[in-house]
């Protein structure tokens, strides 16, 4: 999975390791309120995982975000700063904040005094596992980059080399175990996990992708992804697979299909488990017609982008449901000239995976009177599908320009009415200062159009991740400015801003610049906020509150 977009093709490393960091903002205390629906089923007091809980929605159920307290928002204590940033979406339970960093570190921080309760390094946790090789040195990086997963006392996350799940004690940050999810020298976990009844649910994909950029002669490729089951004992600290599958056939000359971001999405009552793949990077030459033809082209077993329901008891796979015809690409396909060698079709294909897996919305919540799942991809399509058996119930492109793709990467956040998702790359033929990103809305029963707000404050702004919705709001981080410097890394020395929209209009309501680059997600916990900003030297945990 890659971002293509001209301003950013020498970029593949950046964007392959998006920099994020942390803020904590407070909003002041209201008195109780009459109980509403559980939005995603998940401990009380507490932001799940990447998307909130089990559902994958961002769907924060909190009582206290609204557009009332936004004139009140100060920050509660300095930053804890951390170079290159933190690496992913934190998570909170009672008042402590969980996150990892790019400089290799984990944290448990009280976010309510800024103390710090433990730390790890996650580098010497990798080394620890076994060498790297030169390749994986160069390609991958020794930190994790997954929000991290909470079950009770245990702390489960993912590494970046050697793939790792590591399970820690919540509370000391002593570490249990630590298991390989897929051996392949590139591959790495970038998907957050989530724990289901005691069942942990992850995936991986591959820098294998841009290693043709890389390395001179890289016979690509050889990666397949997989998505994985584990459980994990208290008493004697180890891991068990329950079951491992993968995206593609093995030996078949397929590789590909990662499972990139945001979480398994979770269906209790058919219990089963949602993921979404990425494109493959090289395909048997049989297949080269299914570049032109429809999805129903490729053989049984190839589940490129795809959503792929799985029984969490068992394995089985339920159903899959293929959306796009064959879509070959690898980081040969940039080159200038390009590597004919490596890249797999000519013209390359679209680079349009699922860099998400799907949300999963309940009858119960949604008033529809049915079951939807809702993902977005990185051409700009959103899709609501049956859980039962993946088929449509609406498809749109939400897409503000109709020649431009869109980048609908790291997730959406879905409540009971609207999807929420950020197009980073949606409108054309407009000045250099002029963004092209835009933050939007979908009516959850049609997938018709609500609102389109460019991200234009400031100039030519650029948004990369995904939003939360809570209360009547719904919150995106605006990543920085591009300047046009030439570096190509220049919206990374720039400042962000935390933006807050009305939910039901899309009217921006307070916009509020940050000192440093912001590309974390944003987790709600009742009054507070925890999201996430960087820059490349500095950047840090920093509770705010409304008050």
């Amino acid at each position: 999975m890659i971002f293509v977009h001209a301003i950013f093709a020498s970029l593949l490393r950046l964007v392959f390791g998006h920099l994020f960091g942390g803020v904590q903002i407070h909003l002041a205390d209201t008195p109780p309120t009459s109980a509403t629906p559980s939005f995603s089923p998940q401990p009380e007091n507490s932001y799940a995982g990447w998307g909130g809980g089990i559902y994958n929605n961002r769907w924060a159920d909190s009582h206290d975000v609204t557009a009332s307290k936004l004139p009140s928002l100060t920050r509660v204590c300095p930053g804890l700063s951390y170079q290159y940033g933190i690496s992913a979406t934190p998570v909170t339970v009672d008042s402590t904040v969980y996150y990892p960093t790019w400089n290799g570190s984990f944290y448990a921080v009280d976010f309510t005094t800024c103390k710090v309760q433990w730390s790890l390094n996650v580098t010497a946790i990798i080394y620890s596992y076994g060498p790297l090789d030169p390749q994986t040195l160069t390609a991958c990086y020794v930190v994790s980059r997954t929000s991290p997963q909470i079950d009770g006392d245990i702390l489960y996350f993912g590494t970046q080399a050697h793939a790792l799940l590591v399970a820690v004690n919540r509370h000391t940050g002593a570490v249990l175990a630590k298991t390989q999810l897929n051996p392949h020298p590139l591959a790495v976990v970038t998907i957050s996990p989530t724990v289901y009844n005691g069942v942990i649910l992850a995936g991986t994909s591959s820098y294998e992708e841009p290693a043709p950029l890389y390395f001179a002669n890289y016979p690509c490729c050889s990666y397949i992804g997989n998505t994985v089951a584990l459980t994990f004992s208290r008493r004697t600290n180890t891991f068990t697979t329950k079951w491992d599958v993968p995206t593609l056939p093995a030996n078949a000359g397929w590789s590909g299909a990662g499972v990139w971001g945001s979480q398994p999405a979770v269906d209790p009552g058919r219990n089963q488990v949602f993921f979404g793949t990425g494109n493959v990077y090289s395909f048997p030459p049989a297949f080269a017609h299914c570049a032109n033809a429809t999805a129903d082209c490729l053989p049984p077993g190839v589940n490129q982008e795809a959503v792929i329901a799985i029984d969490i008891s068992s394995g089985r796979v339920n159903w899959v449901r293929r959306l796009t015809a064959m879509d070959a690409w690898n980081g040969a396909c940039i080159t200038s000239p390009i590597d004919t060698a490596n890249c797999p079709s000519l013209p390359p294909g679209s680079d349009a995976d699922f860099g998400m897996a799907p949300s999963f919305v309940p009858k119960k919540t949604s008033g529809l009177g049915r079951d939807l799942l809702v993902v977005g991809q990185k051409n700009g399509v959103v899709y609501a599908l049956s859980p039962s058996d993946g088929a449509s119930v609406w498809m749109r492109s939400v897409r503000a320009d109709m020649t431009v793709g869109g980048g609908i990467s790291w997730g959406i956040a879905v409540d009971d009415k609207r999807v929420y998702y950020t197009l980073p790359y949606s409108r054309a033929g407009l000045a250099f200062n002029v963004s092209t990103t835009v933050f939007g809305a979908s009516a959850l029963g049609s997938g018709s159009t609500l609102w389109q707000t460019p991200a234009t404050l400031g100039g030519n702004n650029i948004a990369l991740t995904g939003p939360t919705v809570a209360g009547d709001l719904v919150l995106f981080p605006r990543t920085g400015t591009i300047t046009g410097d030439g570096t190509g890394r220049d919206y990374m020395n720039s400042r962000g801003a935390l933006v807050v929209l009305d939910k039901r209009t899309g009217a921006i309501l307070k916009e509020m610049q940050l000192d440093t680059n912001f590309q974390g997600g944003i987790a709600v916990q009742g009054n507070w906020l925890t999201t996430g900003h960087v820059s490349a030297e500095k950047d840090g945990v920093k509770p705010y509150n409304l008050s």
